[in-house]
């Protein structure tokens, strides 16, 4: 008798669920055998148990079925067509690569759009990929690299808490007497920075004080000269191959005596082989650091207040394969306790190893040379891959499109026992070969814009981005990896296709709304980011010309600065006081408005709390000369010792030193570094002293003739090019043979910001393939939608339709498009560069209408071109031509 009790329905209906039981399409996995064994199991448990610890069985077997091996396999197996080869051959790999070299031989067209768009979008990434080879291989030529390690400082100040590549003189010494494992150590001053005189030549060099050790530590090769004794001696200089060619020419250097000014006299005792490219070290000499402590006397690195100063000092040294850096920071850290005793003011030391300094995984300051962080590679990978996603989402877009087309031909795959890992297989493969034969066109892409693109960075002598094997191999790789995950979406999209819906020509439609299409979103997104790119461009412009005609707060028309170089300062001032031309002459230790200026801590003498403060050196003139005011107190005077002990600070530090009333900042002593006290005799009005990047800050004045760097001319003239000659005559007299070197603060300040210029260049750039890549999508896609329509356009132009309401029906999808893009990156793009501008430059001008506007209509012409050059043909061409086979 049969049981009025039934195994439960869910958990009947959830197998045949699993087991894909579709008899009408003949697939699905064969149950019934299993069904009718746990349901004869069923009735037996509710012989024993009652009702519910049956059911409760009966699922318990369900879910054991579904997660069992047998049933798994089942599905697999049935999954695949009787015949179907479970194995991938090297004859049916053979067959993708014919069917995918034929299918693109016979659509051109799309072939075509595709490579040129995915070879201009990996131009830039094949640029990016150079450089992180590059990167990469840095300071691989040291043979004892792994052992040699910096001495890094970790500043924590309360304010910006930097890090710093240097690092005090004194840690050299305590490394040297504290550790056994500690093989060499090298200690470089990065200040030689001078022009070197031999004969009637001089040049301008640049290099380091170090010891006699960077040529045993370093791999930078001798090819004249004894490197144990080339730097032991004061006064002694070893050359690179490149500078003693420019010093000398063709005479042998070695034992030549060249001259430094302020170090007089030194021996040329050795030559190097030019330094590769792949070095964070930049120098063209190397000076004996004997040389520096001999000018400035002994005791020029045993200071205490060495140690707080962190500028130009490195230390370096290699290990023994036994020696512990651990060990080693943490004594370093433990003599920085003792030395940093300030709430206000402290450091710690760490060790960076030598292949660790590029890339390095923080940005530090005051770096030797070459410094690239991982930071700073994942930042400059971040556009070119945009620029890639759009070319790549053209293929993806464009390969979809063509669905209708081989839809039939996946149906006839999959009848004929084809998997869905082969119909993968298929479209993977076909992605690579497009992205190889882009990849031919994108090199040579790449090798026409290497150079400039070095160029516009200003980087042509400290990067080589010529190909390697290793970068051959990266792009190859690259290549491939972005054919694959190219491939993807179209790959997945035709394998999951059912041979019985394949072969009736239906599509598959993986967006499920045709408004929301995959098509569309890509063309949406391409566009916003040719205007995003666009709306960058017009947006530095305007700031460059905005930061040009700020108002500074002092005066800069006719101002000439003239270098001082080896002149005496007040030699300059009597000979060039005596042209009739000239109104004013004042001296400064920089250009000012043209960017950075000198930083020093200071304190008062009743708070013990130090001050960030930036420092000019100038004289008794150039408050009148540069045009500032003077809010209170007295300017110095023609006194040069009192001037010494007197300084002039702007609002921003009398505000510091008494917020309720600066004016009380007056006569207050200040203890500059080497606990020098001055009074404060003046304050000037705020003015824009370093570059519009930074907001004013703290400054004093202070008269120091030896910080003297510029002669600040004011001319008042008509006839430049004869006042030119004049004072090139005149410079004869005080110049020491130097050349009259010259300009105009309005064109200094005017090139502290050409950054705007070179960004405008690489915006402009990227905006350029941006759209490149947009426009090509957008013609792909209106080429196949209007092969699709074609009928329909010309039913419509017989019954009537004129041309115009034709080009309308099949523009305005495109142009809706370009419309929700625009009201999508305006915005956006504004808020983001409201944002950039903030943290680049704190003065900086608002993004207004002008910039939007511009930028709105250039990328919608160059849409509407691309549109109207296909909807105007197809809706002029003979509708006879295109219903005749109807």
């Amino acid at each position: 008798m049969e049981s009025k009790f039934k195994p439960p329905r869910l958990a009947e209906r959830l197998l045949c669920w699993y087991s894909q039981r579709k008899v009408a399409e003949g697939r699905g996995a064969h149950i019934d055998d299993l069904q009718g064994d746990i349901e004869e199991l069923f009735h037996q448990d509710l012989k024993r148990f009652s009702i519910w610890k049956a059911r409760f069985n009966y699922w318990r077997r369900t879910f054991s079925l579904i997660f069992s091996y047998t049933l798994t396999k089942r599905r697999r197996d049935a999954a695949y067509h009787y015949f179907s080869h479970n194995q991938f051959t090297l004859g049916m790999f053979n067959n993708y690569f014919k069917t995918a070299v034929r299918n693109l031989a016979k659509n051109k067209f799309f072939a075509t759009v595709n490579v040129f768009g995915l070879a201009i979008g990996m131009t830039l990434s094949l640029l990016f990929v150079a450089m992180m080879v590059f990167e990469f291989q840095f300071d691989n030529f040291h043979p004892n690299r792994k052992n040699i390690y910096r001495v890094i400082t970790h500043v924590q100040d309360r304010e910006r808490n930097p890090s710093y590549a240097s690092s005090p003189f004194g840690t050299a010494q305590l490394l040297k007497d504290n550790f056994n494992g500690v093989e060499k150590v090298v200690r470089i001053h990065n200040s030689l920075n001078h022009e070197v005189g031999y004969g009637d030549t001089k040049i301008s060099l640049n290099g380091y004080f170090t010891d006699p050790e960077f040529l045993s530590v370093f791999n930078f090769p001798l090819l004249q000269g004894n490197p144990l004794t080339a730097l032991t001696k004061p006064n002694t200089m070893v050359l690179t191959e490149e500078a003693a060619i420019k010093l000398f020419g063709d005479k042998d250097p070695v034992g030549e005596l060249a001259y430094i000014e302020p170090f007089g006299e030194v021996m040329i005792t050795g030559v190097l082989k030019n330094k590769p490219k792949n070095t964070h070290m930049i120098f063209e000499a190397l000076v004996s650091f004997t040389t520096l402590t001999s000018h400035h006397g002994a005791s020029f690195i045993e200071r205490e207040e060495n140690w707080n100063n962190f500028f130009n000092c490195y230390t370096y040294f290699q290990v023994s394969d036994k020696a512990s850096p651990e060990a080693i920071e943490r004594f370093l850290n433990g003599i920085a306790k003792t030395k940093y005793t300030s709430n206000d003011f402290a450091a710690t030391f760490a060790l960076q190893q030598l292949d660790k300094i590029v890339p390095a995984f923080i940005d530090l300051h005051n770096n030797i040379g070459s410094g690239w962080s991982y930071e700073s590679m994942l930042l400059n990978g971040f556009l070119p891959l945009i620029i890639l996603l759009a070319a790549c989402s053209n293929y993806v877009s464009l390969a979809i499109s063509q669905s209708l087309r081989r839809i039939r031909e996946i149906g006839v795959r999959k009848v004929m026992g084809g998997q869905k890992k082969h119909i993968f297989m298929q479209f993977i493969l076909e992605s690579t070969i497009i992205m190889m034969l882009a990849l031919t066109l994108s090199y040579l892409f790449f090798e026409i814009i290497r150079d400039e693109v070095l160029t516009i960075a200003g980087e042509t002598s400290i990067v080589d981005l010529n190909p390697s094997i290793g970068t051959y191999t990266g792009f190859i790789l690259f290549a491939i990896v972005v054919g694959i995950f190219s491939g993807m979406v179209p790959a997945l999209h035709f394998a999951k296709l059912s041979p019985v819906n394949a072969l009736k020509g239906k599509e598959l439609h993986p967006m499920g709304n045709s408004r929301f299409s995959l098509r569309r979103i890509v063309i949406t997104m391409q566009f916003m980011l040719s205007l995003g790119f666009i709306m960058v461009v017009v947006i530095m412009v305007q700031q460059y010309r905005f930061s040009v005609d700020y108002d500074l707060g002092f005066k800069q028309e006719g101002i000439l600065n003239v270098e001082l170089q080896q002149a005496n300062p007040q030699l300059v001032k009597n000979e060039f006081g005596k042209l009739s031309f000239v109104q004013g002459i004042s001296m400064s230790s920089h250009a000012i408005g043209t960017g950075a200026v000198s930083e020093l801590y200071v304190s008062r003498v009743e708070n013990s709390d130090s001050i960030n403060v930036n420092s000019l050196a100038v004289d008794e003139n150039f408050i009148t000369n540069l045009g500032l005011k003077l809010l209170g107190g007295r300017n110095f005077t023609n006194n040069a010792a009192e001037n010494q002990q007197l300084i002039l600070i702007n609002e921003v530090f009398a505000r510091k030193l008494n917020p309720n009333d600066p004016s009380r900042a007056l006569d207050q002593v200040i203890i500059l570094p080497g606990k020098r006290e001055v009074k404060i005799a003046g304050i000037v009005q705020d003015f824009n002293y370093a570059s519009l990047s930074s907001q004013i800050g703290n400054l004093l004045f202070e008269y120091q003739p030896s910080r003297f760097k510029y002669a600040n001319i004011h001319l008042e003239t008509t006839h430049t090019s004869q006042a030119f000659s004049e004072m090139e005559a005149a410079w004869k007299h005080v110049g020491k043979g130097d050349k009259f070197q010259s300009a105009w603060l309005t064109d200094q300040i005017r090139d502290a910001y050409g950054f705007y210029f070179m960004m405008v260049k690489i915006w402009g750039f990227f905006g350029t393939l941006a759209i490149t890549i947009a426009c090509l999508g957008l013609l792909g896609t209106v080429v196949f939608t209007i092969k699709n329509r074609v009928k329909e356009v010309s039913i419509r132009k017989v019954m009537g339709a004129s041309s115009e309401s034709l080009v309308y029906l099949l523009s305005k999808d495109f142009i809706l498009l370009m419309l929700i893009a625009s009201i999508i990156t305006v915005p956006t793009v504004k808020y983001l560069m409201e944002w950039v501008m903030l943290t680049a430059q704190y003065y900086n001008v608002p993004i207004g209408i002008v910039e939007t506007g511009i930028s709105i209509v250039i990328v919608f012409a160059l849409g509407m071109i691309t549109v109207l050059s296909q909807t105007l043909k197809a809706a002029n061409a003979n509708p006879v031509d295109n219903l005749r086979v109807e």
